[in-house]
């Protein structure tokens, strides 16, 4: 036993509950070498270097164990505020008995008067090397340091700082680095240093600190300075130079969760000004966007953004929020057993249902309802479950066979919005009737009653479509108004050129624009009504109601004007005129009907394509069709070649 001269003396405070570290100021007077140091402490190899510091191992032939001996570094002992800080360090340490940090055995001056203490040495590896070694895909590591494991050991981290936090202190420079993971399960937070007692001031900072440029790289090292920390890994208002809290321990611990799920780090350490301003903006902090494989679960997506908040006031508030979050996550992976069973009932009652949807009974849409909740229920539960994927993908590839009520309704709406569409086309289509009049009194107008008689039918038409336009039929089908004026405007214009020049083109565009229409209930009376469109004049003239057009003559046909003259260029451009816009107008109807369909194609693709995504990656097989079937659905979806 040391004599009591030479026993190093701690002040009393030092025992206080709450951390009360001693100043450089308040250095005891008998904090001298003792005379057995190197009796008692033999020194072996360095087990590591920081910024103020060097820990070598060491044997205590007193106690007879080893122990890790950290010292202040070489030629630097009469810097008084790196021995205030190292000082701090160990009177912190060494006052925070917890399980998950390393406690502190002595405190004194080696002989050469150099400031040390000593501690427990552990061993293990830190979460710095077992993120390297997962993320090279090292597969000894990925057996022995399972994400559970991980997790367990980050629980135990945030407790650690919570117990911390309590007692007034603030680490400020947690990282992976400073987190050991032992061979035995056992975790420690280390590297002290830096710790902030809150309410107390630090001790100054020397009036020449390093100097820190844009193009250092800092690694993982801690630097020194007006912002003490490690980049990378400081709070934003550490970043700033503000004072700081337990949310700013709350940040870096949602870094190091980010780092152990992403096996990468949030922000990039190419330079300190780099990750300064990564830090600053706040990236996309949710580990499943740079995973491999992206298999991490949302619930650690969310607690990895709220805690790596750029605001301090969005963070947990304590590190005792942070593990309560991370334990949830991890009592429901307990459940997983649970959730798997639970997963294959529902599976089970998906099957039955889905066969007695298939069988098209009287109840059929409500059996294949009750079978898509099981499904959803089941995948929900376990994603990986088969037997539900092979559900979901057979109610999928057969539909049934009446179309469920809430569908039909859905489809409605959308005819309905088609046929406004349809309706809002024709009102300007009718209405291009009075576009040719220019051209019309350029050839001449004869008689201006056919005219009449043409334009108010025309007019008509454009009216009907309007009010188709402003309001479609409720029952989804083609309006007769809007048909039977479009049709009897058609056949008023036989009064050019008889009913078999231009008067065909015409109705050919118009039964093709009813047409396009969804639906299929009237399309044979528009096809009649339109076929009478061009019968009906003919057999007026034939019956001699209603004035020749044609008059034949040996092998020539002449053209009987009845409300125009045909004066030869006059005649040329009208009638070039209305070919090419007859052209113009049947092209643009079928382009925007392949448009249409194309969307349409699209969209079931895309569809598709979601729900394969919905399945993981190792089901997926059990979701393909069968080839005979995709095949099928190629063809019948692919355009007509022939």
């Amino acid at each position: 036993m040391p004599s009591p001269e030479s026993a190093v003396t701690i002040p009393d405070h030092a025992f206080a509950s709450t951390i009360a570290p001693t100043s450089v100021g308040d250095l005891p007077p008998d904090l001298l070498a003792e005379a057995g140091f190197d009796q008692r402490y033999a020194i072996e190899q360095t087990l590591g270097e920081g910024g103020m510091g060097v820990v070598r191992a060491c044997r205590d032939r007193r106690i007879g164990r080893e122990v890790a001996i950290k010292s202040v570094r070489p030629g630097t002992g009469s810097r008084s505020d790196l021995a205030a800080r190292f000082l701090r360090e160990a009177c912190v340490q060494g006052q925070l008995e917890h399980p998950a940090i390393v406690p502190v055995y002595d405190l004194g001056r080696d002989p050469e008067r150099s400031l040390y203490f000593t501690m427990k040495r552990v061993r293990g590896l830190t979460f710095e090397r077992i993120v390297d070694a997962l993320h090279s895909g090292d597969a000894d590591a990925a057996r022995q340091f399972s994400r559970r494991k991980l997790l367990t050991a980050f629980a135990s981290v945030c407790h650690a700082v919570d117990f911390a936090h309590a007692r007034g202190v603030v680490h400020r420079d947690l990282k992976p680095g400073n987190v050991m993971l032992g061979d035995y399960g056992e975790v420690y937070v280390l590297d002290w240093g830096l710790a902030k007692v809150l309410d107390a001031p630090d001790p100054r900072p020397p009036s020449d600190p390093p100097a820190i440029t844009s193009g250092s790289d800092p690694g993982a090292k801690t630097v020194q300075g007006a912002t003490m920390g490690t980049p990378g890994y400081m709070a934003p208002e550490q970043v700033r130079g503000e004072s700081v809290d337990a949310r700013a321990d709350v940040y870096a611990l949602g870094l190091i969760l980010y780092e152990l799920l992403a096996l990468q780090p949030l922000h990039r350490h190419a330079s300190i000004a780099e990750a300064h301003a990564s830090t600053l903006a706040g990236p996309d902090a949710r580990p499943s966007a740079r995973a491999k494989g992206g298999d991490v679960p949302p619930e650690l997506d969310a607690v990895c953004v709220r805690a790596t908040a750029v605001d301090p006031g969005d963070r947990y508030a304590t590190a005792r929020e942070l593990v309560d979050a991370v334990e949830r996550y991890l009592d429901g992976d307990r459940d997983l057993e649970r959730r798997r069973v639970l997963a294959s009932d529902h599976a089970r009652a998906a099957a039955e249902h889905a066969a007695r949807a298939l069988d098209a009974g009287p109840r059929s849409t409500d059996a294949r309802s009750q079978a898509l909740r099981e499904v959803g229920r089941a995948i929900a539960l376990d994603p990986t479950n088969e037997s539900a994927v092979r559900t979901l993908v057979q109610l999928m590839t057969e539909p049934p066979r009446e179309m469920p009520p809430e569908a039909r309704e859905t489809l409605l709406r959308e005819t309905r919005r088609s046929l406004r569409v349809g309706a809002r086309v024709a009102t300007f289509a009718y209405l291009s009737w009075f576009a040719y009049l220019p051209l019309m009194l350029w050839m001449g107008m004869r008689d201006w009653t056919p005219w009449l008689v043409s334009s108010a039918a025309w007019l008509g038409a454009a009216f009907c479509a309007l009010l188709a336009w402003r309001n479609p039929p409720r029952h989804g089908k083609i309006d007769l108004r809007m048909t039977v004026a479009g049709t009897i405007a058609v056949a008023t214009t036989s009064t050019i050129f008889g009913p078999y020049v231009a008067l065909p083109s015409l109705a050919v565009i118009g039964a093709m624009l009813l047409q396009l229409a969804p639906d299929r209930s009237r399309r044979v009376a528009v096809v009649l009504m339109h076929c009478l469109a061009i019968a009906v004049p003919a057999a007026l003239q034939w019956w001699g109601l209603l004035p020749a057009s044609y008059v034949f003559q040996r092998d020539a046909i002449v053209i009987a004007p009845s409300m125009l003259s045909f004066p030869p260029v006059p005649t040329h451009v009208f009638m070039l005129a209305t070919n090419l816009a007859l052209v113009v107008t049947g092209s643009v109807m079928v382009a925007r009907f392949r448009l249409s369909l194309n969307s349409a194609e699209e969209r079931l693709h895309i569809q598709a394509w979601q729900l394969r995504q919905l399945v993981p990656e190792e089901v997926r097989p059990a979701s393909a069709p069968p080839p005979t079937e995709s095949v099928a659905c190629v063809l019948d979806a692919a355009p007509d070649s022939r």
